[in-house]
């Protein structure tokens, strides 16, 4: 669980103030840092939520943060819009964005 220390310091937070934003023990991270335990399952959504990365990135299952999609905040609307988008083929994906950039570059 090195990528946990990493992030971290990265984030400029103490395994304190890591720990308060999970709801852990500074114990627990200093163990999962140290390779001595590992989080559960849980504590593992908490830390990819805190660093907007993916839970296989945290695993070290792969090597990019992965595509993490945070909704909270959204609209209904832009939420519809999303799901829209997630439902093309890539081929149409751009088309969209390139309509989407005609329709914000026009003038009214």
């Amino acid at each position: 669980m090195n990528r946990i220390k990493t992030l971290r310091l990265e984030n400029n937070l103490s395994q304190r103030d890591l720990a308060a934003k999970i709801g852990c023990s500074q114990k627990s991270v200093d163990c999962w840092e140290k390779d001595l335990s590992e989080p559960t399952a849980g504590f593992i959504c908490a830390l990819a939520d805190c660093f907007a990365c993916s839970a296989d990135y945290l695993l070290g299952r792969e090597d990019d943060f992965g595509v993490v999609r945070i909704e909270g905040g959204l609209t209904q609307d832009e939420r519809r819009m999303l799901d829209l988008y997630d439902a093309l083929p890539e081929s149409h994906r751009k088309e969209l964005l390139n309509y989407g950039k005609y329709l914000s570059a026009k003038k009214d």
